[in-house]
This record gives C-alpha cells, sequence and structure tokens, in this order.
C-alpha cells in the first residue's frame, strides 16, 4: 500500500516521481545556444573528421571494388563503429560543457570502448522502432521517447547497455509527451539544415546534441 502523508496525499517526493520532473525549454535552449557559441570550433572540428572518415570510406569501397562484398561490409562496419565512438564521445563533451567543464577535441576519440556498444544499442532501438512504426505507429513513437536518452546515460558512466535503457525509461516516465514535442521539434530544425545543401547540419546537430544534453540533465537530477 502507498504510504500518505498527514494530509492523507501521497509524499511531494512520490508525487514527484509518479507526475514527472517539469523540463525547462528555456533553459535547455539557453544552455544550447550559449554553449554552442562559446565552442562551436570544436564541434565544428568533430563534425569535419567525421565527412572526411565517409571520403575515406567511399574512397576504400570504390578502390576496393575488385575485392567484392567482403571489403565493403568491413569498411563500413569500421565506419559505424568509428562514428558511434565519436557520436558516444561527442555526448560526452556536451555533458562536459553543461557542467563546466573544457573538454578538448581529443576527448571526442577518448572512448572507443564504448563504441560497438552504442552502435549495437542504436541498432536495436531502430529495428524497435521501425517495427512499432509499421504496426500502429504509436508504439514505434512511444519506444523511440522511452529509450531515446539511453545514449547519455551510457555517456554519463553507466557501462551496462540494457541497464542503459532501463535508466532512460525511467528518466522519460512522466515526461513522454513534452519530450515527443521537444524531438520532434529538434527533428525540424536538422531537416531545415539538411535542406540548406547540407550546411545547416554544421549549427544544428550540435545545438540539437546541447539540447538534449540539458534535457537530460533536468531528468536525471530528480
Amino acid at each position: 500500500m502507498q504510504k500518505r502523508g498527514p494530509t492523507g496525499k501521497p509524499p511531494e517526493g512520490r508525487r514527484t516521481e509518479v507526475e514527472g520532473n517539469p523540463i525547462s525549454v528555456s533553459q535547455a535552449v539557453h544552455f544550447a545556444w550559449r554553449a554552442f557559441k562559446k565552442r562551436y570550433g570544436l564541434f565544428l572540428a568533430i563534425l569535419l573528421t567525421i565527412f572526411g572518415a565517409w571520403i575515406v570510406l567511399e574512397i576504400v569501397v570504390i578502390a576496393g571494388q575488385r575485392f567484392g562484398i567482403l571489403l565493403w561490409a568491413v569498411a563500413h562496419l569500421a565506419f559505424l563503429v568509428f562514428f558511434a565512438s565519436v557520436e558516444i564521445g561527442s555526448l560526452q563533451i556536451c555533458l562536459g560543457l553543461y557542467h563546466g567543464r573544457e573538454p578538448r577535441f581529443t576527448d571526442a576519440f577518448a572512448h572507443w570502448s564504448l563504441g560497438l556498444k552504442f552502435l549495437a544499442g542504436q541498432v536495436f532501438l531502430l529495428l524497435a522502432v521501425v517495427i512499432g512504426l509499421v504496426l500502429l505507429i504509436v508504439p514505434g513513437v512511444y519506444l523511440g521517447v522511452r529509450y531515446a536518452l539511453f545514449g547519455f546515460c551510457l555517456a554519463a558512466g553507466e557501462a551496462n547497455l540494457i541497464r542503459s535503457f532501463r535508466q532512460s525509461a525511467i528518466l522519460s516516465n512522466g515526461a513522454r509527451i513534452k519530450l515527443s514535442g521537444i524531438f520532434a521539434a529538434l527533428l525540424f530544425l536538422n531537416v531545415l539544415g539538411a535542406c540548406l545543401l547540407g550546411l545547416g547540419l554544421l549549427i544544428t546537430i550540435p545545438l540539437s546534441a546541447l539540447v538534449a544534453t540539458a534535457v537530460y540533465r533536468q531528468l536525471s537530477s530528480r
């Protein structure tokens, strides 16, 4: 039976857990814009590095066509692991900026051990969302929002992939409607960035990651 306070109502802490922690979008946007302006050069260097790795991938694939599907598969897998490793490193950079630290460019490449784990989690989440969308659309959106923060949980120090998904589910509890709106807005922002010959993504991707970082920290503070 649920414990109640002197007034017959659940204790304040319990009500907060059920109702969810409010998310301040304005605070998240303010932090994102301030951090983006301060360290734009860092984010630009990371994005250009990823773009350079993609060019190397294309060169390897084209030059190695005579080796068949095996080289193609190995090259793409290596790129995906590299990309996932840089992604998780970038999330850790965003978390560091949120806490007032001064991350360096090399920090984006300091956590290779998490790259394969993060990639596996992304593949699992993508499959779950696609299957949910094919079935009734709503289950796909629900799963996407429920587990969207698993990468931040990994970046923040949760080494177990399954527990990072569980932690994401806990954090999103009570805030999934608002999270859906935030993620939809960030998706639309990146679509606009892609429409500007893709150059807009150099701005919208870092901003989106920083906004999501602030949202994650607001939820994890409860």
